[in-house]
């Protein structure tokens, strides 16, 4: 059986670039393309920028797993490409918010494989959201408190395995997750 695996962590830890990576080590990962409130970021092409309205409409349709708001923006994960992958024997991945893990869980009982991404410091976290998203700040002040929380391990059972995003070693992290993974 093949299982969701979902991937946890703060802004600017490399989920984006992990998945990406995971997807090029094995052709059966299915990245779950996002429904959002905004346009895309240059460069951005794995989300689908829809209105309020269009979530809305969805929602009530009973097409959309959940709804979450981060930064102001709304974020939607679609039920059946999540359900296909699984039928399909293929590994649906998508990151997550670690605060919202009881959805997933509620949702796919026994079918979630979930890893916890830490930043090798607080430092590399703060270069890696110098790149436009964290105009404001809040990013690094949520990432922040996350972290503080699991550095207090008050995440512990949330997450089947743990690995830090070291710096220029994305490849080396997918691979470990895809071991741990597969396993």
């Amino acid at each position: 059986m093949s299982k969701f695996l979902l991937l946890l962590g703060v802004s600017g830890v490399g989920k984006s670039s992990i998945i990406e990576e995971l997807t090029k080590l094995d052709s059966r990962f299915v990245y779950i393309s996002p429904y959002m409130t905004r346009p895309l970021r240059d460069g951005e092409k794995n989300k689908i920028p829809i209105t309020n309205e269009q979530m809305d409409e969805m929602w009530k349709k009973n097409e959309l797993l959940a709804i979450n708001e981060l930064y102001g923006i709304r974020y939607a994960t679609p039920r059946l490409p999540i359900i296909q992958a699984l039928n399909e024997k293929n590994f649906p991945v998508l990151d997550w918010p670690i605060s919202k893990i009881r959805t997933m869980r509620q949702a796919f009982p026994n079918q979630l494989y979930v890893v916890y991404i830490v930043p090798p410091s607080i430092e590399v976290l703060q270069q890696r959201l110098k790149d436009g998203r964290d105009k404001d700040g809040s990013r690094l002040i949520n990432a922040k408190e996350e972290l503080s929380a699991y550095w207090a391990s008050q995440y512990k059972g949330c997450y089947d395995f743990e690995i830090v995003s070291e710096v220029d070693q994305i490849i080396k992290v997918a691979q470990a997750i895809y071991k741990k993974y597969i396993a």
